[in-house]
């Protein structure tokens, strides 16, 4: 709550600020425009004037000038150019005429007219000339009038800087009246209104706060309205507080229901995997018994039919006949221990390797194809007394650095789901497994059958939790769920299923071949 006061003081702070620099801004253009064309109307008036300066000095010249030249009055020329010299903008003038006739004069920096050298013209803006005629025919010669801007421009920056000052002035003197009427009828009533809101807004769900009656006409409506507003807002307040108590106590007991949840659905997730290594440790005692009891009978016979000739050779009965029997007898007694034995050691280090990988997450190197024919071994007792073929589409010597036993466990669940729920009893079918190598390191792996597939309205909560069309039946709704969180977080693969009803489902896997350090 203080935050967004202190948010709101800096707004009104912003609001302020940007008012006084439109103010400034405004007042800087209107007085900046004004002082422009008073400076541009004194400039044309000093260029009217300068104007009307050259002309009246010609007309001048012109009537007084020709006379005195005509006479060669010295006297009476000197005293015509010293009056012209009187202007502050005429700085010298020279007089030239017929037989060598010269006369100039001009006024030097300190003021005072002095005569003016032929070659050396006194600094000048701009120069005039004019013919001297004597009744308007005779052309007596010609006179240089050298003219200054000096005083014209000392004036218009004098009254440029006056200019600037003023408006500097204006401007001070309007902003502090604006800002001080601003301030006294629109801010005060504003920080006063503010401030009455946020006592408001600190109330408690008792509290009642009612905001004071503006002195100012324009405000009481609004005054009114958020009088209306605060009375409706702690009335609510206390019923607000009453359900945030509600929601918190059930967001703790929805806490503790998650939690008790998640602990359930994690035995649920260890059952399965004992109730799988269970069903594994049957199947290797069923699976081994047949090459345990032909090795059995197989080292029985032999030792029986030792025994005969063992009898027969010491009494000294024996035959060739008989010996070479024994001998044959005993090379096939042999020979199916051997091919027996080696076939049950082949059993138990399948079943043990798929065994140990199923109740551990080592990681390790594996030839993908050697596996997955151990995972199909260690499932023969349960594919025995079913009529759907498992074919194998894998190239060899194809390797992955990964979790064998997550492996096992999807491929696993993959093929039960298939069979428990793609066949009726009885059903033939195929299941293909299809491993195809795939660029940046990569393997598709797919589980493909030809069962009764799965409708579209299951399809989407296939992998959700819980979720099993035979509840009933003893399904726990979890194998596809594990089977998604495996492939995702410990292997770091993707998964994704296709399926059509009465055609059958496929489930395919995208893996690295070297699986993730560290799971998601």
């Amino acid at each position: 709550m203080t935050n967004a006061l202190s948010v709101q003081g800096d707004d009104m702070s912003s609001i302020k600020s940007r008012l006084a620099i439109w103010i400034i801004s405004v007042l800087s253009v209107v007085m900046g425009l004004t002082g422009f064309l008073s400076y541009e109307a004194a400039r044309d008036a000093e260029e009217r004037d300068y104007l009307l300066l050259k002309q009246g000095l010609q007309e001048r010249l012109a009537l007084s000038l020709p006379h005195g030249v005509w006479q060669l009055d010295d006297q009476f020329i000197r005293l015509t150019l010293d009056a012209e010299l009187k202007s502050a903008a005429v700085v010298g003038l020279m007089v030239e005429g017929d037989a060598g006739l010269f006369f100039g004069r001009m006024r030097s920096a300190d003021g005072r007219i002095t005569s003016l050298a032929k070659a050396a013209p006194p600094p000048h803006d701009e120069t005039l000339l004019l013919p001297i005629l004597y009744q308007q025919r005779n052309n007596l010669g010609q006179i240089t009038v050298y003219l200054s801007r000096d005083k014209i421009t000392t004036r218009l920056a004098h009254e440029l800087t006056r200019q600037i000052v003023q408006v500097l002035l204006i401007n001070l003197l309007l902003f502090i009246i604006l800002i001080a009427g601003l301030k006294r009828y629109v801010f005060s009533p504003l920080h006063e209104l503010q401030q009455a809101l946020y006592g408001a807004a600190r109330l408690e769900a008792e509290a009642d706060l009612q905001l004071p009656k503006s002195r100012f006409s324009e405000y009481a409506e609004l005054v009114g309205g958020v009088n209306l507003i605060i009375h409706k807002i702690s009335r609510e307040l206390g019923l607000r507080r009453d359900a945030e108590r509600t929601a918190i106590a059930e967001k703790e007991r929805a806490e503790v229901a998650y939690r008790q949840l998640l602990d359930t659905q994690n035995t649920l997730v260890e059952t399965e995997k004992l109730a799988s290594l269970g069903s594994l440790v049957a199947g290797v005692a069923h699976e081994i018994n047949t090459p345990v009891g032909i090795t059995l009978t197989a080292a029985s016979h032999l030792a029986l039919i030792t025994g005969q000739v063992g009898q027969q050779f010491q009494s000294g009965q024996i035959r060739k006949s008989e010996l070479e029997r024994y001998l044959d007898d005993a090379r096939e007694s042999t020979a199916l221990i051997l091919s027996n034995t080696e076939r049950a050691a082949n059993l138990i280090q399948s079943f043990k390797q798929v065994a140990v990988d199923q109740t551990s997450e080592a990681r390790r190197q594996f030839d993908i194809a050697h596996y997955i024919g151990e995972i199909i071994t260690s499932l023969r007792p349960k594919l025995r007394h079913s009529k759907v073929v498992i074919d194998v589409d894998c190239p060899p010597e194809l390797q992955m650095d990964s979790y064998p036993g997550a492996l096992s466990q999807v491929l696993t669940n993959l093929l039960m789901n298939a069979l428990l729920h793609g066949y009726d009893d009885g059903a033939e079918g195929s299941i293909q497994i299809r491993v195809d190598a795939m660029a940046e390191q990569k393997i598709r792996l797919s589980v493909t059958d030809d069962g009764k597939g799965i409708p579209p309205e299951n399809l989407k909560r296939i992998f959700e939790p819980f979720f099993t069309t035979r509840r009933g039946n003893g399904g726990s709704g979890l194998g596809l769920h594990i089977v998604f969180n495996i492939v995702f977080k410990r292997l770091g693969g993707t998964i994704r299923v296709d399926s059509t009803v009465g055609e059958g489902t496929s489930f395919i896997l995208v893996l690295p071949c070297t699986a993730p350090e560290t799971a998601n």
